[in-house]
């Protein structure tokens, strides 16, 4: 089967699943957000191993991530209040109880890379379940939409930048990255929002243009995170879950930067 076949199924079959998981049920959303978010966990762990980089066991991160998925979720579903996105900083501190006993000279730099995973990837699958319940009940809707400004920018900063592209967005990170096509994408990715307001029954059209700006600059800036953590590691993709595309932090990489910033922004409109 040729690559560009090989991806091509698999795209039709991950955007499917995807899209009936975000649609069916607010759990659905939820448990495919954290089976996403542990397979992250362990690729990130996996990269890190490889360098070289000393990190707590994959167990004890996989557990965290478990732990602040779960209160994160059930605060955004009414189920619990929002204070007990704290039961994670019991955790946290097993954690920093394990490094001290053992006495490690560099605990502190653990400490660091084991934060940024919580932060980096389990935050973001979490806050899904925030963006679909954004109106006080769930509306999948409002993921897929953002799924869908997120994947034309992206298809259509590729295809900008295979016509046209000449001038480097960030040569030394990525060099397939063109300005040329980055203004392709804000351009599709603008176009799609326009219509996101029917398609969702959510939020104002306003809403969904800043969303898509939000998502053009910070979904890029995913991207290029995660090449530097790649280049880093010296690996050349994050995992091979998805065949032809590599692993869920090369296909999520766009949403980790962009879902945080888009939450923040709903959240701040709700207060204005």
């Amino acid at each position: 089967m040729s690559e560009l076949l090989q991806r091509s199924l698999t795209g039709i079959v991950f955007v499917a699943a995807l899209s009936a998981a975000f649609l069916l049920s607010q759990w659905s959303l939820a448990g495919l957000a954290l089976i996403a978010a542990v397979i992250g966990i362990s690729e990130y762990h996996k990269m890190l191993t490889l360098a070289k980089v000393e990190t707590s066991p994959l167990s004890l991160q996989i557990f965290l991530s478990i732990v602040l998925h779960v209160s994160i979720t059930l605060a955004s579903m009414g189920l619990t209040e929002g204070a007990y996105i704290f039961l994670a900083l019991p955790v946290w501190g097993l954690f920093a109880l394990r490094l001290v006993l053992r006495g490690k000279p560099k605990g502190i730099a653990t400490l660091a890379y084991d934060l940024f995973a919580q932060i980096w990837i389990t935050f973001p699958f979490a806050l899904l379940s925030v963006l679909a319940f954004n109106e006080g009940y769930f509306n999948g809707a409002i993921v897929l939409g953002f799924f869908v400004i997120l994947w034309i920018n992206d298809t259509g900063a590729y295809l900008t930048g295979r016509l046209i592209g000449k001038h480097k967005l960030a040569p030394a990170i990525s060099p397939g990255k063109t300005i040329e096509g980055f203004f392709g994408g804000v351009i599709l990715a603008f176009i799609t929002a326009w219509w996101m307001q029917e398609f969702t029954g959510a939020l104002r059209r306003s809403d969904w243009m800043v969303i898509a700006a939000i998502i053009a600059v910070f979904s890029n800036a995913g991207d290029l995170l995660e090449s530097v953590l790649k280049r880093s590691c010296g690996v050349k993709d994050s995992g091979r879950i998805l065949p032809g595309h590599g692993g869920v932090l090369d296909r999520f990489d766009g949403i980790l930067l962009s879902v945080p910033m888009v939450s923040a922004y709903l959240y701040l409109i709700k207060l204005s």
